[in-house]
């Protein structure tokens, strides 16, 4: 599938020496499709491929944002990823490590509106997931 041919895509990137801020967003979408299966597989409980399918999504945007720190995107995911794990933390009344998941998505979505982010979408998305933020850490 399409995650196939992004890793492909990778390893012929590399033996060409392709500069990795060219292609970072096939890391950001590889980091989608993980975030997708993390997704469904919380439909079917089973927490070992849910919590894999969220580490290796996350792996993904954080390699985007690495090789393009300016891909919005890519922050609002790691957000989105980050107040995921604080909601299944806070169901296990882990409310420590809830507010934290808070404020590392917080300062994901800083990053989204600090960088050269010309992609409105993701510029909205952070700044109302910062105002929703904001409301849950009062």
């Amino acid at each position: 599938g399409a995650l196939d041919a992004y890793q492909h895509f990778l390893k012929v990137a590399h033996a060409h020496d392709v500069d990795p801020m060219l292609y970072a967003e096939v890391h950001a979408n590889m980091g989608a499709i993980y975030a997708m299966q993390g997704k469904e597989d919380r439909n079917s409980h089973n927490l070992k491929l849910r919590l894999r399918a969220r580490s290796k999504a996350k792996e993904a945007f954080m390699e985007a944002v690495k090789y393009r720190p300016s891909l919005g995107n890519a922050w609002v995911n790691l957000a989105l990823l980050v107040l995921a794990e604080g909601k299944e933390l806070g169901e296990s009344n882990e409310q420590s490590k809830v507010k934290e998941s808070l404020q590392d998505a917080r300062r994901y979505c800083i990053r989204a509106l600090g960088m050269d982010n010309d992609d409105e979408r993701s510029r909205a998305l952070a700044t109302k997931l910062i105002m929703d933020i904001d409301k849950m850490l009062k």
